[in-house]
């Protein structure tokens, strides 16, 4: 089976934009959308309606997943540093790479195998997603636990009262520190200090995380080899009470980089090095 044209493009849309430094940008066109309004998203979970959907949507998630993977459509191989999570009991922001779609299931599949079902995960989406996703994709983002970032800043007010509610309840934030996602992209790239921003202002450790691949036998619908991911907890990472505010992002920021840097070199052998031309 011939890879198709679709993804053909795609990886060469990857290519251009690391030749260029452009690790943070959307390989996709983004979606039209509406600009989300004050008071337009529950993020709190009050209406019994949200509550309804959101449940609904997780359980079909779930029934989704295991479908793809009876299917070899989505393989997780291995999760490993589940035991640095024994005692971490608070709210914490958790990063990783953003490769696939549903690259946020190892995630889940983390914090169920260590906390059952006594902490949820949130995750931070585009408002484009959120806004302008269409069919099941958007169902999942408008319907499952997430929390849409917004340009309207009355609508980010309380995107950030959400983000810090659930932290200080003692959930977690999954949020893509890579920005937009790179599909199959393996390397770690240059990462945004959004993040660590939230995770100094309330005061929780990083979650730095890390998810490496392999081919598998199966073809995917694009005729690509399906990934097998194994997920590598890299550490958790605490402010620093002596640093400074913007000192202990640049910190949490450096720090989460090197591990990610040091994990792809350690799995795949090689130094990490981008294919960026020089001007």
């Amino acid at each position: 089976m011939a890879i198709s044209e679709n993804r053909l493009n795609t990886i060469k849309k990857i290519k251009e934009l690391e030749e260029k430094g452009l690790f943070n940008d959307n390989v996709w066109d983004e979606p039209k959308f509406e600009p989300l309004k004050p008071g337009e998203v529950d993020y709190f979970k009050k209406k019994l309606s949200t509550r309804i959907k959101n449940k609904f949507c997780n359980r079909t998630l779930e029934r989704f997943i295991k479908k793809m993977e009876k299917n070899h459509q989505v393989k997780l191989k291995d999760i490993k540093g589940l035991d640095k999570l024994q005692n971490l009991t608070s709210g914490a922001i958790i990063t990783s790479n953003h490769f696939h779609p549903f690259d946020s299931y190892p995630i889940s599949r983390m914090i169920k195998k260590t906390y059952g079902k006594k902490k949820q995960l949130h995750i931070v989406v585009a408002e484009s997603n959120y806004a302008g996703g269409s069919g099941f994709y958007g169902f999942l983002f408008r319907n499952q636990n997430t929390i849409p970032l917004a340009s309207n800043k009355q609508v980010m007010v309380e995107c950030f009262k959400a983000i810090n509610y659930y932290l200080q309840k003692g959930d977690f934030v999954l949020i893509y520190p890579e920005q937009n996602l790179w599909q199959n992209y393996k390397k770690p790239r240059p990462l945004k200090e959004g993040a660590f921003r939230f995770a100094v202002k309330a005061n929780v450790p990083v979650v730095a995380c890390f998810v490496t691949m392999e081919d598998t036998e199966y073809l995917d619908s694009d005729g690509e080899n399906v990934q097998a991911y194994t997920l590598h907890i890299l550490d958790i990472i605490y402010p620093k009470k002596e640093l400074s505010y913007k000192d202990n992002i640049k910190y949490l920021q450096e720090e989460n980089q090197r591990l990610m840097r040091e994990k792809y070199e350690e799995v795949y052998g090689i130094k990490l090095k981008f294919d960026t031309k020089e001007d």
